[in-house]
Order: structure tokens, then C-alpha cells, then sequence
């Protein structure tokens, strides 16, 4: 009877733990969704009558400009990210490119070529190398820009491609003092590639169509997001200059600024376009570095923004931003936790009702065909574009993001615990059509992972979820453990792919 009477009361314990992690992770998805919504009503609302146009200078009063190229073994760009650079449609006297290359590797044979031709071209392009790649991308910049002859400096990564009027639509805003940094939205050289590279642009654009431009709208803080922005270099003087302590050093820097008053731009209209990474090795490469980055500084800023003093809502959207990663923990729990709490509910029915209200989380999901629908009309114009570009995308984009969270809260959880940084880079190719001959351009080939073996796990464990499913009769959870088998399929399917 003793025995009995444990085995019930270790029983009573487990569902309440099950249930309450459940809970949590509907709560987590909740709260996200509170932010999102919000800024989804300014975009739906407001985006179309708001417009911003940087003033112009007079021909004469044009503003010394540097561009910046961080690059460390770009062998595959860095030709094409110089050329783009010394095209562009600005004073030649007040321009000056700085190619910034912490290269092991023929790159810096490449860049001193480019170098030498745009020099006997009219177009100063200046080389800062360095021996020891210290502190990563944020070291290179700290270390170039004391060597910048720029009062601006427009940062472009090696995959990107600005077009050549980007300067002469952005530089303008700097006109108030009180700017620091104009950022622009980063459009997709690649996207047609894949179903990878489709699903990234959806990622990638939700935020810069959506999110970053309600920001602006609603005046609340904004992110320079390291690529496609510049900088007045008297902020970044201002502010302590580039920091390493994080590898996401561009939200490190816009969070430091704002906080110290420095005006931002977020300006939707000018794009410049950048290559999508092709595997999915290479993407997942490129998340964890970001996803790290975010825990750094969430561990940096939490409480600094806590506690400083700005407007109600710019304040919870400046907390939102810094956050919101956190709905990747939330549905990791929904996720895991939905197996054991399908099965109690068999055996005790009043989490029957307790479950009613808490999957009404789970219906945020549908969330996700409207936005499809919204930034598809960016890619599409007709009606009939527009539904063959949805379809196309919206799949892939379910299938990519549905598998994510487990490996992205294992990157967040690194931020917070493990101080050694390492900054992975994301291999580039200078691809835009499988036609072209990017398949050697790979930096070297990448082992699996250990977190790769366990989707393969996940897979084999929502396949015995379906199989619970049936086994209880209970289908309230059969639709989104399809969804789970099918997404952490596709994420280990593809981790094997070179190509």
C-alpha cells in the first residue's frame, strides 16, 4: 500500500512538472506574440503612408565617406564586394574604400589586384591587414578605424552587393547631428537557389520589412544590423568604439548608442542585396553565432535597459528586441513536453480543461500565412505571382523554422554560460544560380555536429509521439507532431548536404 501510495504521489509530481513546463512555454510564446502583434499592427496600418527621404546635399558639400570591407579569407568575393564598392555613384575626392583583411589565405593576393586597379582607376582603395585576426570582425574595425580618413563610414560585409546610388540616398540623413547610424534593408542575391535559401529570405525579411520598419515608425529603438548601415565615426568614438566582449558586436554597439541618446535610421527603401549560405551547415553556423551573440548581451544589457530612462512603449520594445529569442525556448518546451502531458491527460482529466486554454498559443502559428502573404508582395506583381510565391516559400520557410529552436537554445544557453568566443564564419561562394561554379568555394568541409545526431534522435522521438498519439486516442497534438517529424527530417536531411 506504501508503495502504492509513492508511486501515485511521484505520478502527481511528474504531470505537475510536465505542466508546468508546458505552461512556461506557452507563456514564452504568448508574450512574443504580444510584441509581434503590435508591431504587425503599426506595419499593417501605417507603413504605406510613411516614407522617409534623406535630405541632399549640395554637389559641392558632400561629406567624406570611407567604406568599410571586414573580410578574413573571402577568396570567392572578395572581387566582386571591392568592384561594387569602387562603382558606386559618389565625389571620387571625398570617397575612400577600406578594405579591412585579416586573411591567411590568396585573398589578400585578390585584394591587392583590386586594389592596384582601382588605385591607377581614380578610386583610393586603401589595405589595413592584419597578422592576428584578435577580437574577430569588431577587432578589425576597432583597429581600421583609427586609420579611417572618413567623417562616415558605410560597412559592407563580403557577400554583399550595394547598389551604386546607396551612399547618395543615405549619407543625407547625417545632416541632423544627432544621427549616428543609417541602416538599410538587406535584400537576397541567391534566393531563387533553394528551398534553404527561400526559407532563409522569409526569416530575413520578417524582420526587416516588418519588424524593423514598424520600429522606425513607432520611434522606438533600432538595430544596425553589421552590414548595409553606416556610421558616424564621431559615435563610435563617443561610445568607447568597437567591443569584442560579444560576437554580436553590431547590436552591442546600437544598444550602446541609443542608450547614450545617438539617433537611428532605418531607411526600407534602399536594399542592398547579399548572398543567402547554402547549406545547411553554413546557415546553422551563421544562427548560432547570432543567436550566442544575443545571450551575450542579453547578459550585457538586460538590466541597463531595465533601468533607463526612456518612453513606456520604446523601453518595452527596446526589451522585446533584446528578449524575444526567448520564444525558441518556449516552443522547445511545447514541443517536448506535449508527448508526457498527452498521455496524463488520460489519466487525469483535469488537465483536459487546463490544456484548452493553454494551446491557444499554439494558434500563432497561423500567423505565419498572413506575413508569407504581406512580403510577398515584394517578390511578386500580380495576384497570381504573389499565390505561386507564397506557396513556394511559406513550406520550406514551416520546415526550417519548426526544427530550429533545439539547436538555437542549445547557442542562446552557450551565450549565457560559456564565455570563450569564437567567431564561425559562414562560408560564401558568390553564388546566384546553381549553373555557376561555387562548389569548390567551400572554406572546408564541416563535420556533423553532436546536436545534428540528436534532430536525427527527434525525428525517431516524435515519430513514437504520432505513435502515442494513436495509442491513447488522443489527436489534439497529432497535427504538430506531423509537423515536428517532417521539420526535424528536413534539418537532418539537409546537415549531410555539401551541395
Amino acid at each position: 500500500m506504501y508503495f502504492l501510495l509513492n508511486q501515485i504521489l511521484v505520478l502527481d509530481i511528474l504531470i505537475y512538472v510536465f505542466l508546468f513546463l508546458y505552461t512556461i512555454g506557452a507563456l514564452l510564446i504568448t508574450v512574443y506574440s504580444i510584441g509581434f502583434y503590435h508591431l504587425l499592427f503599426l506595419f499593417v496600418f501605417k507603413h504605406k503612408k510613411y516614407k522617409r527621404l534623406a535630405p541632399q546635399y549640395e554637389d559641392d558639400q558632400w561629406p567624406f565617406v570611407t567604406v568599410q570591407i571586414p573580410m578574413y579569407n573571402e577568396k570567392a568575393v572578395a572581387k566582386s564586394i571591392i568592384d561594387s564598392c569602387a562603382l558606386l555613384d559618389y565625389p571620387k575626392d571625398k570617397l575612400e574604400i577600406q578594405v579591412i583583411d585579416d586573411s591567411t589565405d590568396e585573398t589578400l593576393e585578390i585584394v591587392k589586384e583590386r586594389a592596384t586597379f582601382w588605385n591607377e582607376n581614380g578610386i583610393n582603395v586603401t589595405i589595413v591587414h592584419r597578422e592576428k585576426r584578435e577580437g574577430f570582425k569588431a577587432g578589425a574595425l576597432q583597429h581600421a578605424t583609427q586609420f579611417a580618413k572618413g567623417d562616415f563610414l558605410a560597412i559592407f560585409d563580403a557577400d554583399f552587393r550595394p547598389n551604386s546610388d546607396f551612399l547618395k540616398k543615405t549619407v543625407g540623413y547625417f545632416i541632423d547631428s544627432k544621427v549616428a547610424v543609417v541602416q538599410t534593408r538587406w535584400g537576397h542575391l541567391n534566393r531563387e537557389f533553394s528551398m534553404l535559401t527561400r526559407a532563409q529570405s522569409l526569416l530575413h525579411d520578417g524582420f526587416f520589412i516588418i519588424e524593423q520598419q514598424a520600429r522606425e515608425i513607432g520611434g522606438y529603438l533600432l538595430r544596425f544590423n553589421g552590414s548595409a548601415g553606416i556610421w558616424r565615426k564621431e559615435t563610435i568614438s563617443d561610445i568607447g568604439g568597437w567591443s569584442s566582449d560579444t560576437i554580436a558586436e553590431d547590436h552591442d554597439m546600437c544598444l550602446k548608442a541609443q542608450l547614450k541618446g545617438w539617433k537611428f535610421i532605418y531607411d526600407f527603401h534602399v536594399v542592398a542585396r547579399a548572398e543567402l549560405p547554402l547549406t545547411m551547415t553554413d546557415f546553422k553556423i551563421q544562427q548560432h553565432r547570432w543567436t550566442k551573440g544575443r545571450g551575450q548581451n542579453i547578459k550585457k544589457y538586460f538590466w541597463k535597459l531595465l533601468k533607463a530612462d526612456l518612453k513606456p512603449m520604446v523601453k518595452f520594445h527596446a526589451m522585446f528586441d533584446l528578449i524575444n529569442v526567448f520564444v525558441l525556448v518556449g516552443i522547445l518546451l511545447l514541443s517536448l513536453t506535449s508527448i508526457p502531458v498527452a498521455l496524463f491527460i488520460q489519466i487525469n482529466p483535469v488537465i483536459q480543461k487546463v490544456m484548452v486554454y493553454l494551446t491557444i498559443s499554439l494558434i500563432n502559428v497561423l500567423i505565419l500565412p498572413w506575413i508569407t502573404w504581406l512580403i510577398m508582395e515584394q517578390y511578386a506583381s500580380s495576384k497570381t505571382e504573389r499565390i505561386k510565391e507564397f506557396f513556394k516559400t511559406l513550406f520550406p520557410f514551416i520546415l526550417t523554422i519548426v526544427g530550429l529552436p533545439f539547436f538555437l537554445t542549445v547557442s542562446l544557453l552557450d551565450g549565457f554560460f560559456n564565455k570563450k568566443s569564437f567567431f564561425y564564419r559562414t562560408s560564401k561562394h558568390s553564388s546566384v544560380s546553381k549553373a555557376l561554379p561555387w562548389k569548390g568555394n567551400l572554406y572546408k568541409p564541416s563535420e556533423l555536429s553532436v546536436i545534428t545526431w540528436f534532430e536525427g534522435f527527434f525525428v525517431l522521438f516524435f515519430i513514437g509521439a504520432i505513435v502515442a498519439d494513436f495509442s491513447v486516442g488522443f489527436f489534439g497534438f497529432l497535427p504538430y507532431h506531423l509537423l515536428l517529424t517532417i521539420s526535424y527530417s528536413f534539418l537532418f536531411i539537409q546537415s549531410f548536404k555539401k551541395v
